[in-house]
């Protein structure tokens, strides 16, 4: 079977009823705001699916989706390109609703492809292929920050590479097992994962990609066990912000992409989209498990959503 390009999809798409990228904005504030309420509520043993879900609207969306064409791993010289990132990059532009002019938040995007993209308003031009290097990618983190408004509330998402480190960041070889966790951006360079923490400060930080899990050194995991959640307390820490982390795998864990109907995603950005395109609660609880139960479900890649305290006792 012939795979529809990631531009040929997105001109399929273009003239299809879909629902609004804004739903999907406002799910992932929700999913934010439970666990502010949980914190302020936890005392009173409220439940996260009773807490109501209001809040204010996402100014910035970071979109990092990297294919490293003709790239090799610089210390094992294994082929890094990617296709299904392509395909991720169109998923979140039509869900998130991007718009070649007038947008309602303010969007940037890390891409080293071309994509002819055609927006919900008919609208068709090329996204470019822009300087994806670890330098621009600290750089453009860096300047969001120095121009955001103080309340501003950003949603990060990476797409590409994952990998455990041989050493932590300082050059050393012993500390938590966040601290050896990288991305890799598009120049092969690493960029550890308490590095991307100390540049910004988003309220979502979603990665596709391999190693991922836990990798902002959050102290609270929720896992799915059973028909239930249940939240473990990885270190004994206190993390001062508001962070979600929603990460592909455990770990030790290696992300995937595989077909789906009109293309070839990852399989963690597929799911997530389903979930947010779905009708069930938008609840943590929720959220865990459906990836937890339509990610993978060979359990070969284990989902994994990071906060910085827990929000039910």
């Amino acid at each position: 079977m012939s795979l529809a390009s990631p531009q040929q999809l997105s001109a399929q798409t273009a003239e299809k009823t879909k629902k609004s990228g804004t739903s999907l904005i406002h799910t992932l504030e929700h999913i934010s705001e439970q666990v502010s309420d949980g914190i302020v509520k936890a005392k009173r043993r409220l439940r996260l699916k009773n807490l109501p879900l209001q809040t204010g609207s996402v100014t910035n969306i970071v979109i990092t989706s990297l294919s490293y064409p003709g790239s090799y791993h610089t210390q094992h010289n294994y082929p890094l390109e990617l296709k299904g990132t392509k395909y991720d990059f169109v998923l979140l532009l039509r869900h998130f609703d991007y718009r070649h002019e007038g947008n309602s938040v303010n969007f940037t995007l890390l891409n080293d492809f071309d994509v002819d993209f055609t927006d919900s308003t008919g609208i068709k031009r090329i996204i470019p292929k822009v300087d994806t290097s670890r330098n621009s990618i600290r750089c453009t983190i860096q300047r969001i920050m120095r121009t955001a408004e103080r309340d501003a509330k950003i949603v990060f998402y990476f797409g590409g590479h994952g990998e455990h480190a041989e050493v932590n960041m300082m050059n050393g070889n012993s500390g938590d097992e966040c601290d050896f966790q990288t991305i890799l951006a598009g120049d092969g360079r690493r960029i550890y994962g308490k590095e991307l923490q100390a540049w910004f400060c988003p309220l979502q930080a979603v990665f596709d990609a391999c190693h991922s899990g836990g990798s902002l050194g959050l102290p609270y995991t929720y896992q799915a066990k059973g028909e239930g959640v249940r939240i473990i307390k990885n270190w004994d820490i206190k993390v001062p912000i508001l962070i979600i982390q929603i990460s592909a795998t455990q770990p030790n864990q290696v992300a995937w992409s595989k077909e789906y109907k009109g293309g070839y995603y990852g399989q963690l950005t597929h799911s997530l989209v389903r979930f947010l395109e779905g009708d069930k609660p938008h609840t943590i609880e929720g959220l865990v498990d459906h990836l937890s139960k339509t990610c993978d479900r060979t359990g070969a890649q284990l989902p994994q959503d990071y906060v910085p305290r827990p929000t039910m006792i």
